[in-house]
């Protein structure tokens, strides 16, 4: 090694011998700084203030891309809710079904006032923000309405509707386990 790497090992060498004093009062009598500080390092008051802005207008539209994308986060835990509600005809699944419509609906008719907090601050457009929410909350209807069809709650033929139509036939059995399906 060289002289100035074992002065640089001794410095970070501790001294068992002595309690460790000896180490605290070398690094106060040198005056050692943490690692990455810079004594000569200064800004100006200009400065500071135009990366505080630019620091909130990142902040800002992180926020808003949050709470865009927060309906599309929350589709894969509701494909799981419905997937562990079953397709029976019961009053759990059915409301759950209905709370996976409903809040959807409620939140498309409220998107203004989800992004009202940071619109004011918020430099630019959220409009595309917006869209994506809207997206979103139209991808868990969706869900909503495909679990109501596998349920068999939505008329799709037309017997749903007309009483003197025959219901449709099926064409085909399968047999898993012990039911026929």
């Amino acid at each position: 090694m060289t002289t100035s790497s074992n002065n640089l090992m001794n410095k970070w060498r501790l001294d068992f011998t002595t309690g460790g004093s000896r180490i605290a009062s070398r690094n106060i009598e040198q005056g050692l700084n943490p690692p990455g500080y810079q004594s000569n390092f200064s800004t100006t008051s200009s400065e500071v203030e135009s990366s505080s802005k630019t620091d909130r207008q990142h902040l800002l539209s992180k926020r808003a891309w949050d709470m865009a994308l927060q309906p599309l986060k929350s589709l894969p835990m509701n494909v799981f809710m419905m997937y562990m509600a079953g397709n029976t005809i019961s009053i759990f699944p059915i409301m759950m079904v209905a709370m996976m419509v409903w809040r959807p609906i409620q939140a498309v008719m409220s998107v203004g006032n989800v992004f009202k907090p940071i619109e004011e601050e918020h430099s630019g457009s959220l409009i595309v923000h917006k869209i994506i929410y809207t997206l979103g909350n139209f991808g868990a209807i969706a869900l909503g309405t495909y679990k109501c069809h596998s349920m068999g709650l939505l008329p799709t033929h037309a017997s749903d509707w007309l009483d003197f139509a025959a219901p449709p036939e099926r064409m085909q059995y399968a047999l898993i386990g012990d039911q026929f399906i």
